[in-house]
């Protein structure tokens, strides 16, 4: 007889597939983000408030659930809805296009379990009584208990502000699977499992360092009984607001570490750090950020799906992850490196190359390894897909960005550099962390990293795949990386193939490009380096010159008092009293070598009365010191000594002594200053001796470990000594140049001066740029504080009734909350984040705007402001609060010179020229001497109110944009004889009408 026995499932079983079968808490949070993005969200949110009890709550506006489909589908573990193409139905897609579905087996929600224990679900479709649901998730830790075991509660009701009421129900209804209420086979399982559940824990309790022991069933019990969801925690949920008629959210209690962390900056051990950087890096670019934007688009990625990470610190929230903070494709097309195109379906890349700011001529194609074997079976094929790359040089000396940019992308690199992989514009994990490298590119970089080029810490990129095209390239279970099978095979190969050719073409040490740029660009740097040196040099030199003028001037009355006194006093009677007053002259001749002070700038700026003042002084002690000479020798002629050579003697002892006093304090100093030098040069030579075994170990244990052959770990091992080597080369050979030079006495400092000093004009310059630095100081000081207030405002306004925010006065409220931010951000980069909203402005828009702007200006000095319709048709994609400031600022000039001139018709137009828009005017124009200088800073030919910033910063924000500005003189081609500035936008749109 045969018998047909059924699988028993365990209800530990869902605990594999859940908690223990995510990778980590980041992964978990993106597995629920994509949920919600199936559910065709608009916005999902997680929120982590403090508390005695932290809780964490997932929220978004996605379609929702009723109570079959939750029943049916939410506690069905691998629907099967994962499984086939069923396109979501129109009515549930909340009016959005449709969404490649991105779950695949019917586990994602199961992640949740990742987040904490204790799970209050709730859940609203429009129109539909809302679901709610109670889960405790250590329930499925227990290994004696059967599946069908524990029992959900789940209750509906209409008003989800009445959940919380039910929470009471729901929790004892809960505890029930742990008390063991209910029918007698049931009860007598459960009582039977916890009771071997907790004795198996008992046996496993480290009773000697593990504290008191709570035994598995009384911990439920005890969360349950003390469930701390409040309105506080659903307060940003719009469903339970009532801003909106359905979505999903998940309350998380007992949260895990990697969550808690996140609401204490203050603690910086190595775990919580390490915890904060790896949530960080894991959720950043969720959608893809590298995308270009189409017109009208904010970014490129076309889902309309936002994201956001919220900790709350009381009733503060501070934003760790979140769309709004990300970097985006224009910034990184700023950056010296491009590499970006498209590989087909024969594993063929086409596409164009940047390299060290220069476009490559023509299309760059790079074709598949010729050993590659690319599979046509359907079910191992790689389809076509895109990639995109930019990077710059590490070092400074090296790169064609000057110092500001190049740390400002720096400071970038540490926060998102990487290579990443996006699934229909998501990101699939865990690429682009720095402990993944799937496509081989630090292994690579071991063995000659010159060559190689390509680093994680330097480069910013993504391959782009879709799931039509590229069915075969599958995550693995856990969401650690794609099934490891031929399709991905192929794909690690093609792509590892497309970075070793493009690093050896374009950009590593093996690279034409590289030997012919490399040699201008150092020597471009190298001439900026010393001009910072010299600039150093000649800030402490006047720092210096001040400080002892300043002491000089109050010392030269005070001692000039004191030498007429003596001279008024002067008795020479004897041999005796020649000696004593040859002492007191030479006393005096001290005290005013002394207050010297050398090495007068040429532009004295504030200190010229001072130096005048003092300068006067030191002539008169001159003048007093000379007739008290004169008395003394006078007096000695007198007294004719009989032994003058005993005072000649007496006089070399006396002078010997002074100057063997000064050359005791300058041997101090002098000895103080070398051995705290060569105390420093010790320490760095030891540190630069220990650096070579300390990178080299690694390489040793990956030896050790087998993952690296005795030839590869050997040609690694070379070219970090030989990169090594050039780095201490640049570090010493320079010191050693200098100490060289003071051997042979050349006054290094004197040369530096005396350069300095034939650059006047620059100085001037270089001062008034020295006020701007204070405040930038300022700025670098309150930019953390800024930062706090910039998230508050912008939750504020996203935060506003929709009425509200769309209504004028919120509007111009946003415009200049946004140019505060831009420039903030200008004065401190990086230091804000702040909200940059880009989108297509048109021309009609910015006349508009510049002509409410000055209605009472224009009519005040009868100007008229014309905008043809040529401008009001052309159009471009940036922010707006970027582009508004320079034309106001370009208008104002205007209508300013406009107010000199004696015609009576006054005009401004606004017009487009061979592509380019031009603002010009019929007024006095600029003198053509002037039109080299007119964007520099502080220059400025008003009469009144001029500071010369206007056009330096309009210059610079259109920069930050891709754009350009310049003057043109009058011609037949320009629309007036005026002044003509003309803007050249990057992808500006022109249509006709």
């Amino acid at each position: 007889m045969i018998d047909g026995i059924a699988f028993q499932t365990r209800a530990r079983t869902v605990d594999h597939l859940g908690r223990e079968q995510i990778a980590d808490c980041p992964t978990a949070v993106s597995e629920l983000w994509k949920n919600a993005f199936d559910a065709y969200a608009r916005h999902v949110a997680l929120d982590i408030y403090d508390g005695d009890v932290p809780v964490a709550v997932m929220s978004d506006d996605g379609h929702g659930m009723n109570r079959t489909e939750f029943v049916g589908r939410w506690l069905v573990v691998g629907t099967e809805s994962k499984a086939v193409d069923d396109r979501t139905p129109a009515r549930d897609r909340n009016g959005l296009p449709v969404r490649p579905r991105q779950g695949q087996k019917g586990i994602g929600r199961l992640s949740c379990a990742n987040l904490g224990p204790l799970l209050l679900l709730m859940s609203k479709r429009v129109d539909q009584p809302y679901v709610a649901a109670l889960v405790d998730w250590r329930l499925f830790e227990n290994p004696f208990l059967i599946l069908s075991d524990v029992e959900i509660p789940v209750v509906e009701g209409d008003d989800p502000r009445q959940l919380l009421e039910q929470l009471p129900n729901l929790a004892r209804k809960l505890a029930e699977n742990v008390e063991g209420i209910g029918e007698d086979a049931r009860r007598k399982r459960l009582e039977s499992a916890w009771t071997d559940y907790d004795e198996a824990a008992w046996r496993q309790f480290d009773r000697e360092s593990e504290g008191e022991f709570v035994p598995p069933s009384a911990a439920i019990l005890r969360a349950i009984e003390n469930i701390p969801f409040s309105d506080r925690h659903l307060a940003n949920w719009p469903v339970f607001t009532g801003e909106a008629p359905h979505g999903t959210a998940l309350l998380v209690s007992e949260i895990n570490f990697d969550l808690s962390v996140q609401l204490r900056q203050d603690v910086e051990d190595t775990a919580s750090h390490a915890s904060r950087e790896r949530f960080f890096e894991t959720l950043m670019g969720f959608v893809d950020p590298f995308t270009k934007p189409k017109p009208g688009q904010k970014d490129g990625s076309e889902l309309e799906f936002s994201y956001l990470v919220r900790a709350w610190n009381g009733e503060v929230p501070r934003t760790v992850v979140g769309g709004d903070k990300k970097f985006d494709r224009a910034t990184l097309e700023r950056l010296e490196h491009q590499f970006e195109g498209v590989i087909d379906a024969n594993g063929r890349f086409e596409g164009r190359v940047k390299a060290f700011g220069n476009w490559i001529e023509g299309s760059c194609i790079i074709d598949p390894p010729k050993d590659l074997v690319l599979p046509r079976r359907a079910d191992s094929q790689v389809g076509p897909f895109d990639i995109y790359i930019a990077a710059m040089e590490f070092r400074q000396e090296n790169s064609s960005h000057d110092k500001l940019q190049h740390q400002q992308f720096l400071e970038l690199a540490k926060l998102y550099s990487g290579f990443m992989l996006f699934r229909d514009k998501l990101r699939v994990l865990p690429f682009g962390r720095t402990d993944n490298d799937f496509f081989e590119i630090e292994m690579r970089r071991s063995f000659n990293a010159g060559r190689e080029f390509w680093n994680h810490r330097q480069m910013f990129g993504r391959i782009a795949i879709e799931r039509g095209r590229n069915p075969n390239l599958k995550d693995k279970a856990g969401r650690e990386g794609l099934l490891d099978n031929r399709a991905a095979k192929t794909l690690r190969a093609i792509v590892g193939n497309l970075l070793k050719v493009s690093a050896r073409r374009y950009f590593g040490s093996d690279s034409g490009v590289r030997e012919t740029q490399l040699p201008e660009i150092q020597a471009a740097n190298k001439a900026t380096r010393a001009s910072e040196a010299r600039n150093k040099l000649r800030s402490k030199h006047r720092s210096e010159f001040r400080t002892r003028l300043k002491t000089a001037s109050k010392a030269v009355p005070k001692l000039a008092e004191e030498i007429r006194r003596s001279s008024r006093e002067l008795r020479i009677e004897d041999v005796d009293g020649i000696a004593a007053a040859q002492n007191s002259l030479e006393q005096f001749r001290d005290a005013a070598n002394d207050l010297k002070v050398p090495g007068a700038p040429k532009n004295l700026g504030t200190l010229e009365e001072t130096y005048e003042g003092y300068k006067g002084g030191m002539r008169e002690i001159a003048s007093l010191l000379e007739q008290m000479g004169s008395r003394i020798e006078a007096r000695i002629e007198a007294i004719n000594p009989a032994e003058p050579r005993e005072l000649l003697e007496k006089q070399i002892q006396r002078n010997a002594a002074q100057i063997h006093n000064r050359i005791k304090s300058w041997r101090s100093t002098l000895v103080d200053l070398l051995k705290g030098e060569s105390e420093r040069l010790g320490s760095l030579l030891q540190e630069r001796n220990k650096l070579f075994h300390a990178e080299a170990a690694p390489l040793l244990a990956r030896f050790d470990r087998d993952e690296t052959t005795y030839i590869d770990c050997s040609r690694a091992l070379d070219a970090m000594r030989l990169s090594m080597d050039q780095e201490n080369e640049q570090i010493f050979v320079s010191y050693i140049g200098a100490l060289r030079s003071l051997k042979e006495s050349i006054d290094l400092e004197h040369l530096a001066i005396s350069d300095m000093e034939e650059m006047a004009e620059l100085r001037i310059e270089l001062e008034r740029l020295n006020a701007l630095a204070q405040l930038g100081i300022a700025v670098e000081i309150v930019g953390h504080d800024l930062q706090d207030f910039d998230d508050i405002i912008g939750s504020g306004l996203r935060n506003l009734p929709v009425d509200v925010q769309n209504g004028k006065a919120a509007s111009d409220i946003r415009l200049g909350y946004e140019g505060l931010t831009n420039q903030l951000r200008f004065l401190s980069p990086l230091r804000l984040a702040g909200e940059k909203v880009q989108r297509l402005v048109s021309g009609t828009e910015i006349a508009d705007y510049v002509e409410e702007f000055f209605r009472p200006a224009l009519a005040k000095t009868r100007v008229r402001l014309i905008a043809t319709p040529a401008f009001r048709s052309f159009s471009v994609f940036d922010q707006p609060s970027r582009l508004f400031p320079v034309f106001i600022n370009l208008v104002n000039n205007s209508i300013y010179w406009l107010g000199t001139s004696t015609s009576g018709d006054r005009k401004i137009v606004l017009d487009v020229v061979d592509g380019d828009i031009v603002i010009s005017d019929n007024g006095p124009g600029v003198d053509p001497e002037d039109a080299a200088r007119l964007f520099g800073l502080f220059f400025t030919r008003k009469g009144r109110g001029g500071r010369g910033v206007g056009l330096y910063l309009a210059r610079a924000n259109l920069a930050a944009g891709g754009h350009r500005i310049r003057y043109e003189l009058p011609s037949e081609s320009m629309p007036m004889g005026g002044a003509n500035f003309i803007i050249t936008f990057r992808g500006a749109e022109f249509s006709a009408g």
